[in-house]
This record gives C-alpha cells, sequence and structure tokens, in this order.
C-alpha cells in the first residue's frame, strides 16, 4: 500500500494513473470556474439563487475524491490544483463566502457519512479562517490613515473576535488534518484571497518579509514558501511582465508540491479518512 506522500505525488506527475480521480479534480476546478464566471455576470438576487447548488456540488465533489484517495491527499490535490487554475473559493467575496458558510454549516448537518461530515468541517473552518485573513488585510491596508487610528483598528478586530474565530478554525482543522498540511492549506487560501494586504517593495516591508515567516514557528517548507509568496506580490504590485510572473508561479508551484508532500508524511487516523 503506497504512503500518502507516495499517491500525492504519483497523482500529480502521473495524472492519467487513474482516469476517475484526474476527472474528479477537473471537475473540481471547472465548478470553481464555472462559479466564479456566473458571478461576474449576476446581480445580487442571482448569486443569492445559483451560489447554494453550486457551493453543494463543490464540497460535494470533494467527498467523492477523498473517497478514492483519502482525505490529506485529496486536500493536497486540490491546493494545488487551485494554483495551477486560479479557480479557488478565496476569489469570492465576503457576501458570498457568507452566504457559502451558511450552506457548509447545514451541509454539516445533513450528510451521514464520517468522511462527507469531516470534509463539510474542515471547507466550513476554510470559510471562517478566509474572512479573518481578509478582515486583518483589510485593517492592515489602512496603517497610516488618519481615518483608522490603531486603536480603532483594534477595537474592530476585538469586536468581529478575528483571534478565537480564527485560533477556533486552525484546532479544528489540526484535528483532522495535523499541523503541516493545515498550514499549508491555510497559507494557500490567504495567498489566493484577491482582497490581502501586499507589502509593497520599500526596505521596512523587505525586513518584514524577511522576518515575519520565520517568527510564525511554522515547519521550515511553509516558512520557505511564505517567503516567496510575499516577493511574488511585491513583483506583482511593481508591474513584472506576465511571462515573468508566470515563472515566479511555477517556481512557488514547486516549493508548494513539497510542502503538501512533506506535511503529507504527518497525517492523523482522520486525515487518511476515504479509501486510502
Amino acid at each position: 500500500m503506497p504512503s500518502a506522500r507516495e499517491m500525492f505525488l504519483a497523482q500529480v506527475r502521473t495524472p492519467d494513473l487513474d482516469a476517475e480521480v484526474d476527472e474528479l479534480r477537473r471537475d473540481l476546478t471547472n465548478l470553481k470556474h464555472e462559479a466564479l464566471q456566473q458571478v461576474e455576470q449576476l446581480d445580487d438576487e442571482g448569486k443569492q439563487r445559483v451560489m447554494p447548488n453550486l457551493y453543494e456540488q463543490i464540497v460535494h465533489t470533494k467527498v467523492q475524491l477523498a473517497g478514492h484517495v483519502g482525505l490529506g491527499v485529496a486536500l493536497a490535490l486540490t491546493l494545488l490544483d487551485e494554483h495551477h487554475s486560479g479557480a479557488s473559493l478565496s476569489r469570492f467575496d465576503r457576501e458570498l463566502r457568507e452566504q457559502m458558510n451558511d450552506v457548509g454549516a447545514e451541509l454539516g448537518k445533513r450528510h451521514g457519512s464520517r468522511l462527507a461530515k469531516m470534509v463539510a468541517t474542515i471547507e466550513l473552518q476554510r470559510l471562517i479562517w478566509r474572512h479573518s485573513h481578509e478582515f486583518m488585510s483589510w485593517l492592515a491596508f489602512r496603517r497610516g490613515d488618519d481615518r483608522y487610528p490603531a486603536a480603532d483598528r483594534l477595537e474592530r478586530l476585538n469586536a468581529f473576535g478575528v483571534q478565537p474565530r480564527l485560533l477556533d478554525a486552525r484546532k479544528e482543522v489540526m484535528g483532522l488534518l495535523g499541523v503541516r498540511l493545515s498550514a499549508a492549506v491555510e497559507g494557500a487560501d490567504r495567498f489566493m484571497l484577491g482582497n490581502r494586504w501586499r507589502l509593497a517593495d520599500s526596505p521596512e516591508h523587505a525586513l518584514e518579509r524577511y522576518v515575519w515567516p520565520i517568527l510564525s514557528y511554522l515547519p521550515a517548507p511553509t516558512v520557505r514558501i511564505e517567503r516567496v509568496r510575499w516577493e511574488y506580490d511585491t513583483k506583482s504590485e511593481d508591474g513584472l511582465g506576465d511571462d515573468d510572473l508566470e515563472a515566479e508561479r511555477a517556481k512557488m508551484a514547486g516549493l508548494l508540491e513539497g510542502q503538501l508532500a512533506d506535511a503529507l508524511e504527518e497525517l492523523p487516523e482522520s486525515a487518511l479518512s476515504g479509501s486510502f
């Protein structure tokens, strides 16, 4: 029986190894693309009408994928696919993610299988930390803005309950996926957020980009990719050409693949759930 790491790398490097798994991965990507495209063409009422069904399809397809390769490997494969395709739930605005939150909570109650409940739970917590990261980014953008003094921004963070909400969500996912894979998932979700704090190319921010990931106490692969993500944002904001940016994304994809493979070496029993 191959290990989770071996199964993940085999699926990544030879996607035609299992036609059904490959099809499920493509279905997931297409569903996310379809949802993102529909959102651009619909008014608020239309979004409220179509999103619950689309989100339910996405979660259901993830459950099917986990049933084939195991929960941890399924999460790792979908993260890598999101990086390559750019199709991620993190691209949706807060209002739509709030609606997904309601659907996700209902799915967690409705599903009878243990695997489906775990997938629904993880997706629900991911929505919570996306909200938290985005709100912290929104406030961070206002650093130095006289309309939002430091005391006011801190009061807003406390009123929103960012710390307990985010830490509780992390605890829930870590319990199912382990610390290393959970950190990889959260980092990837934060990076895919459309509204995130991008550190400008300045001497002060260069130091922050260097120091913050190291002080996070995260495993080495996570620290390395976080630093590369900060640098990518800087190059993107500076107007680097599309070909050069694609080359930077390819470098990140290699680091992400390595980070996920390392994380899959240390999984709790729950993350092996599925037919794996």
